[in-house]
């Protein structure tokens, strides 16, 4: 299982970055070159997505909606990620949990084929 949570502070950044009106979501997922070892580092990609597909965690802030699709459920599950701003560090993630789950799962072994 996975929890996403979005603070204010990093919705606002996103909505002035993206330029997101109501309405507009936006999928965090991670950099292509993360194999093996995953690193769950404070820096992970996002981008505009209003047609997620197969949503495995959603968070709401205002009127955007921020989520994890099920292709990038191996890198997040298992953990609260937690998406934050300051000025001083940027766009920020914080992992809590623990490595045995980072794998992907056999649903996604099985959509593959």
């Amino acid at each position: 299982m996975i929890k996403l949570s979005v603070t204010k502070a990093a919705a606002e950044q996103l909505v002035k970055e993206l330029k997101l009106k109501a309405g507009d979501g936006v999928k965090f997922y991670p950099d292509s070159n993360n194999h093996h070892p995953v690193v769950h580092g404070p820096h992970q990609l996002y981008a505009i997505d209003n047609h997620p597909d197969r949503v495995v965690a959603k968070d709401t802030v205002g009127e955007i909606n921020f989520h994890i699709n099920f292709e990038d459920e191996w890198f997040f599950i298992g953990r609260k990620v937690t998406v934050d701003f300051t000025p001083a560090d940027g766009l920020t993630f914080t992992f809590v949990g623990n490595d045995v789950n980072a794998a992907a799962t056999i649903d996604y072994e099985k959509f593959l084929m």
